[in-house]
């Protein structure tokens, strides 16, 4: 009997170590995320007007978010299980909603925005352009100009782009709703875990209000309260 117990203990204290193991890697990603967002702002500005290497930093950030991300929220299903489901739930949730969108991010990258571009280059070398830069840029310069495209775009662009933002614009409202979850999961664990209340209720408050600048930094703050969160729980014995 004594030889069980200490078997089973050995196997909750390493369950335990991998959680604590998993807190660590999702405080980490969090932080990267915050690099990854800043790095990547300053690259688009960089190679503005260079489509090749945008597209090439939009693949990478992508790539590198959904994994980021998914540490990220997974963190929060270790915490999630430990004090409250519906937390673990909309962890769970979250990490399928974000990773999603980055992947139809990706998706559209690859066929919409190819078909897109397709199309833009075909009608800028059928008007004398080498490329779709060059096109814009002569249409940007000649307004007068740009009303002989009105029916091009019209007619063949925005049916090339109005699925994909339809279809982004209804993720983003289940992602909106997925983040209310999630904010209504670590208010319940704000008796046990310190700060979780305070990152749950300005969770909320900023994911509501992101249309406008106060939303955006409301949530940077609950985003600091939720990277100390699991900072906190990574370091609990």
């Amino acid at each position: 009997m004594p030889k069980f117990r200490k078997k089973e203990g050995m196997k909750r204290q390493a369950f335990k170590n991998q959680n604590t193991k998993y807190l660590k890697y999702a405080f980490i990603s969090g932080i990267l995320l915050v690099f990854l967002f800043i790095l990547s702002t300053i690259l688009n500005i960089l190679f503005a007007g260079n489509a090749e290497a945008l597209q090439i930093i939009s693949i990478t950030q992508n790539v590198l978010t959904i994994i980021f991300t998914f540490y990220f929220f997974l963190g929060f299903v270790i915490i999630g299980k430990k004090y409250n489901n519906l937390l673990k739930i909309a962890s769970i949730l979250m990490i399928i909603l974000i990773v999603g969108y980055y992947l139809l991010m990706l998706f559209s990258a690859s066929f919409f925005g190819k078909n897109l571009m397709l199309k833009l280059d075909e009608k800028a070398k059928s008007v004398g352009f080498d490329s779709v830069t060059e096109f814009f840029d002569y249409l940007n310069t000649n307004q007068t100009e740009a009303q002989n495209y009105s029916d091009f775009i019209i007619n063949e662009i925005i049916p090339l782009i109005l699925p994909m933002i339809i279809t982004i614009f209804a993720y983003l409202l289940i992602v909106l709703v997925a983040s209310i979850l999630f904010g209504a999961g670590l208010i319940k664990i704000g008796g046990d875990v310190k700060y979780a209340r305070v990152a749950g209720i300005l969770g909320i408050i900023g994911v509501c209000t992101m249309i406008i600048l106060v939303g955006i930094l409301v949530w940077l703050v609950a985003y600091v309260f939720m990277l100390i969160i699991l900072f906190n729980e990574a370091k609990k014995k």
